[in-house]
């Protein structure tokens, strides 16, 4: 490469046809045509319907709980160098060259958030500007401080991460993140009377710069670069690697007690070959927190989308869960079953799908539980209270499927 302007967008072309190379796996052109474009026209009808009659959730949610959305959108913000592990040599001798790599990095993530945040402020905007009657100026002020602040949390967090590595990296988010939390519930509180969004904004702009000066200064950085880079890049790659059987989960840590079945209690009394494969199984994954908090945080999304579409499609969209969280499960079945200590034991073809779908079974059935209920209580259709046991027996015919 001549300059750093034509590697860095080499670096960025090729990071874009690897992504869309991952998501073509995924999206082909009957996925397409049968499943996302009936979405986005759905999704469109919506959001349309969102300004026409706002739905039953935003009368339950009050301006105030917008704060906590806003918070994990701006703490979920990542800053990614787009270097590679056979740059190391090269750039170990030339540190201008990364320098400049870190700088083109920086400003291609604030044009990339700055985009996310409009997409964010056109979902707010029935809620905020229909629904409680938000200026358009307060709108527009909130919503630049919510990107200052994503631009500014992404950056924080990767200073932090070549400061700090484990728990000491995660103790150290804390006081930043209560500081955000602080920032954007004053955003919110002060919708109507927005005087003070200037001096805000500015101070943020402040502390935008001094950062971006601090990072670009920052010295001996490479290695962890690559690193940070190379598990953004991978991180969506990840996934289909699980799903495939393929993908190692990081080592669980020593020391540390899981919060369920610490002792290894029996679950089951029956101790069959499919009984004791499905215990086994189930204790691999509650024992994960990860594994816990990422299921949860899937059936609470849903759940959050479910509240908010019209009723006609609530009961129809948690059919649609059933085969959601299925798959889901799925994932965490295959990267257990094909782990290397599990490959080890020869194990029946026959008590290998029968554990799996139970295994499949015994997991989404809370989940198709609690989106049942989510849909009874907004759609309030209480006579359709019924389709919750049907919806749990079609989840058992769903999860000995997936598991064949």
């Amino acid at each position: 490469m001549k300059n750093i302007h034509l590697l860095f967008w080499q670096r960025l072309r090729s990071n874009w046809k690897f992504q869309y190379s991952v998501i073509n796996m995924v999206i082909d052109w009957v996925v397409a045509l049968y499943i996302v474009i009936p979405g986005l026209a759905l999704f469109l009808h919506t959001y349309r319907g969102w300004w026409l009659e706002p739905p039953s959730l935003f009368y339950f949610l009050p301006l105030e709980s917008l704060w906590l959305i806003l918070v994990i959108y701006c703490w979920s913000g990542i800053l990614r160098v787009y270097v590679e592990e056979g740059d190391q040599l090269f750039l170990y001798q030339y540190t201008s060259w990364h320098r400049g790599l870190v700088i083109y990095s920086i400003i291609y993530n604030i044009l990339s958030n700055l985009i996310l945040t409009v997409i964010l402020a056109f979902l707010a905007a029935p809620f905020l500007l229909g629904f409680h009657g938000t200026s358009i100026s307060a709108f527009q002020w909130l919503f630049l401080i919510v990107f200052l602040v994503r631009v500014i949390a992404s950056l924080i967090r990767q200073c932090l991460h070549h400061r700090f590595e484990g728990w000491r990296y995660i103790l150290a988010q804390i006081p930043f993140l209560a500081v955000f939390t602080r920032i954007l519930v004053l955003a919110l509180d002060l919708l109507y009377n927005p005087e003070p969004y200037i001096l805000l904004t500015i101070v943020l702009g402040a502390v935008l710069i001094f950062l971006i000066f601090y990072r670009t200064t920052l010295k001996r950085t490479l290695l962890k670069d690559i690193y940070l880079a190379q598990t953004d890049k991978m991180k969506f790659a990840n996934v289909l690697l699980m799903y495939s059987g393929n993908y190692a989960k990081k080592p669980i840590r020593l020391r540390k007690r899981p919060w369920l079945f610490g002792k290894s209690g029996k679950i089951f009394k029956t101790r069959t070959p499919e009984k004791i494969l499905t215990e086994m199984g189930l204790k691999a994954f509650l024992r994960h927190r990860s594994n816990l908090f990422l299921y949860f945080q899937a059936i609470s999304i849903y759940g959050l989308f479910l509240s908010v579409i019209p009723a006609r499609w609530q009961w129809i969209l948690w059919v649609v869960s059933i085969f959601f969280l299925s798959s889901l499960v799925k994932l965490y079945w295959l990267d257990w079953i094909k782990s290397p200590f599990v490959s080890l034991f020869n194990i029946d073809k026959d008590n290998k799908a029968k554990a799996g779908g139970q295994f499949i079974f015994y997991l989404i059935t809370p989940g198709i539980i609690i989106l049942g209920l989510v849909a009874l209580l907004f759609s309030q259709q209480w006579f359709l209270g019924f389709l919750i046991p049907v919806g749990v027996y079609i989840g058992k015919g769903t999860a000995k499927k997936m598991a064949i």
